[in-house]
């Protein structure tokens, strides 16, 4: 079974994920769901949006997992940015603040989707899945 694990590997492109958050146990918690799915792959962690940023441009990443509050450079700042220098790599925000002004703030820096971090994991790995094919994805949000 390893090695026709391999094979697959091999065959099968992977979405390369950067995830961004300042919280461990969320990171965490995100590489762990991440991890079991055949189709994507943890390239990267960062800490805050300069740390994002930097990595972006290091691991070329498919799709990057931005959180909007952060130390040092927001989200938001960060996501501009990345927009701006790599623009192969999709921004999906997922974040406790889901309010109706964070998703237009999000879609306006550039971000193609936007995630609370209360919704369940399927939401979560259809909205990386979306954003990868270019397409826009917005989860529930709260009002």
């Amino acid at each position: 079974m390893p090695r026709i694990d391999k094979l697959l590997d091999k065959v099968t492109k992977r979405i390369r994920v950067l995830v961004v958050d300042d919280h461990a146990v969320v990171r965490d918690g995100i590489r762990a769901v991440l991890a079991l799915q055949k189709d994507m792959q943890v390239v990267g962690e960062a800490v805050n949006g300069k740390d994002a940023l930097e990595k972006t441009i290091a691991l070329l990443p498919d799709v990057v997992l931005m959180d909007i509050v952060m130390p040092e450079m927001n989200g938001l700042e960060a996501t501009r940015e990345i927009c701006k220098r790599c623009p192969q790599a999709k921004v999906l925000m997922l974040t406790q603040y889901d309010d109706v002004e964070n998703v237009k703030a999000s879609s306006q820096a550039g971000a193609l989707g936007f995630i609370p971090k209360t919704v369940v994991s399927s939401q979560l790995l259809k909205g990386i899945r979306s954003v990868n094919e270019g397409k826009r994805f917005i989860s529930t949000v709260t009002q």
